[in-house]
């Protein structure tokens, strides 16, 4: 047997799980008709001129390139991200910048401050005419090292002087009467006051261990808090808070896609040990997806969760090396799976909904 050949008998197909015997050109994890499925979604494009949609957590991975597919679809795109200025100045760097500007929504936004996220979907409510399309993104697996969340509070300031000018940025401090539609950005609607309110931060990132290789003993009750409000508590609110933005909608029918993953399935064959809360969070999330589809399928409403894929490695730096693979898909695919319960039943009559999607295939929870 030769080394290709053992290769391939021991790592399947990563879509549909057969022997690896001939890989895909493009996608060395993936068998030729899986790969080819794979291809044609990620470069497909849709119509999506007359849709505004929320996607929270669109400043880096799989929520900056899921927005970006959506503008480049024609969709109207409201952001959400803790860093806006730093958002802003990566959408400005893409080639096509000029031909969507005008379509873009950045706003700083905390979702550990769960009242803000709540005040944030009244100000949406009132502000867009409507909104087609909710996308819960947003998510902690792995709470980000001191260092890095205070590099980037800084960089915010730096660009927050580079980029003060009529742009396309909105920030809001979630209070009602101080949201403004307009593009002029005012200093009551900085989110960075918020760092006055950190609590229980780690006092140095660890690059040998972090919470994905945790166990239930050693995750913190911040930790702990913030996944829970981030992931699950935070999808609710918008989903239940911006209902009647989406009934408000001209459109045939209309989307929320809470982004989930393998973490919060049931339904595995092989349960790990580890970020018990992580898991805890998606499967909660996957739940919210099974109970809310039902009313709001009366209402054109239409509610799935949807695993983006294996996109990223989340162990600690100093074990990247022992836990080393070549990752199947990238940040483009796990876009156009996000994205594609919406292509799929934006122009028929009964879209799925209240379902798990992996692989652009409806699956068990």
């Amino acid at each position: 047997m030769t080394r290709l050949e053992s290769e391939n008998k021991r790592y399947p197909c990563y879509v549909c799980k057969q022997p690896l015997t001939i890989p895909h050109p493009h996608y060395s994890k993936l068998c030729p008709s899986c790969g080819d499925l794979n291809e044609k979604k990620r470069i497909g494009r849709h119509d999506l001129h007359q849709y505004t949609s929320l996607v929270t957590g669109g400043r880096t991975k799989i929520g900056y390139f899921t927005a970006l597919r959506l503008l480049r679809d024609g969709a109207r795109v409201i952001i959400t991200t803790r860093f806006p200025y730093d958002a802003l100045q990566q959408y400005i760097q893409e080639h096509d910048y000029e031909t969507w500007k005008d379509r873009i929504h950045i706003f700083g936004l905390d979702f550990r401050y769960i009242d803000q996220v709540e005040q944030f979907a009244y100000l949406l409510d009132q502000s867009f005419s409507h909104i087609d399309i909710i996308i819960n993104n947003a998510a902690q697996t792995v709470r980000m090292p001191e260092e890095e969340y205070h590099t980037l509070l800084l960089n915010e300031s730096n660009l927050k002087t580079q980029l003060f000018s009529p742009a396309l940025l909105q920030l809001s401090s979630g209070e009602k009467q101080e949201f403004t539609s307009t593009p002029h950005i005012s200093e009551k609607f900085m989110p960075l006051q918020l760092i006055n309110q950190e609590v229980e931060v780690p006092k140095k990132h660890l690059a040998d261990y972090n919470s994905w290789i945790a166990k239930s003993q050693d995750i913190s009750l911040m930790e702990m808090l913030e996944v829970q409000l981030i992931n699950v508590t935070a999808p609710f609110l918008l989903n239940s808070r911006l209902k009647n933005s989406m009934l408000r909608s001209p459109n045939r029918n209309r989307f929320i896609i809470n982004v989930t993953s393998v973490e919060g399935k049931f339904n595995v064959k092989r349960k790990g040990k580890n970020h018990v809360h992580t898991n805890m969070s998606k499967a909660s999330l996957n739940m919210m997806t099974l109970t809310m589809a039902k009313e709001y399928k009366k209402h054109q409403i239409f509610i799935s969760s949807v695993d983006p894929g294996w996109v990223s490695s989340l162990f600690p730096e100093k074990l990247q090396g022992q836990n080393s693979v070549q990752l199947p898909l990238d940040f483009h695919d796990a876009a156009a799976r996000i994205c594609d319960p919406i292509y799929e039943g934006k122009d028929i009559e009964r879209p799925t909904t209240g379902v798990y999607f992996k692989d652009y295939k409806q699956v068990d929870w």
